[in-house]
């Protein structure tokens, strides 16, 4: 999405993520519950820096090991504080990288709308599994998984639409990936019952495996990338 010129399509659609997200943080925002003023601070603090530094993808994707901070972010913030998070890290991002402001536009209603999906789908779950370690475990993962379905979902069609890419070209369902990003989301699910049990500051411990991951991640996408471009030399 770094074209200079969109659709009509292509406007309409970011258009309309903007009022489904803005409709949602209005209605969330209205069943309102108390939040955790130093979780917020730490999180968001984490989050802002893993957002700051993605690590370049494959047809103008960019990733993140952001996800388990969405993922506590999500679980344990009240519905002005999820909204404050989710701005605070692009702002991060954007201050660094200067992306076109619809861009960032849109990858902010995107994530807003998919860390609402995973808070909707983390409260839900907590009713129906048991009121332990494992369930809360259980309900990360689902959240986890939750936001990464609806956020592949989005962005593949936004970048239909502003860049031509098919789902299946732009490569964001590539199952390499995927299992790279449900690794990084098992993270969350230990960060959260940790935090939980022993407060915030322990997210600062727990964080650590995302050290490593963000490395991995970007052999990962180099070596795919170098297998990529053979190829297209090739079909030229």
């Amino acid at each position: 999405m770094k074209g200079a010129r969109l659709s009509t399509a292509a406007l309409a659609y970011i258009g309309g993520a903007s009022i489904l997200a803005i409709t949602v943080a209005v209605i969330r925002w209205r069943s309102e519950a108390p939040g955790n003023l130093v979780l917020f601070v730490v999180i968001t603090g984490l989050g802002m820096l893993a957002h700051a530094y993605p690590v370049q993808g494959f047809r103008h994707q960019a990733y993140q090991v952001t996800l388990p901070f969405i993922v506590i972010a999500a679980a344990t913030l009240s519905a002005p504080q999820l909204v404050a998070f989710i701005v605070l890290i692009h702002l991060a991002e954007q201050a660094r990288l200067r992306r076109r402001l619809y861009i960032q536009w849109f990858n902010l209603c995107d994530y807003y709308l998919s860390a609402a999906a995973a808070a909707a789908v983390y409260h839900r779950a907590t009713l129906l599994l048991p009121d332990d370690a494992l369930g809360h475990v259980a309900a990360a993962l689902s959240a986890g998984c939750a936001f990464l379905l609806l956020n592949r979902v989005l962005l593949a069609g936004a970048l239909w639409l502003a860049r031509g890419l098919s789902p299946l070209a732009s490569g964001l369902f590539q199952s390499e990936l995927l299992a790279t990003d449900l690794i990084i989301t098992w993270v969350a699910g230990p960060m959260l019952v940790l935090t939980m049990e022993a407060g915030p500051l322990m997210i600062l411990v727990t964080a650590g495996p995302l050290l490593l991951a963000r490395p991995t991640l970007s052999a990962l996408l180099a070596r795919r990338e170098a297998g990529v471009r053979p190829t297209a030399a090739r079909a030229a």
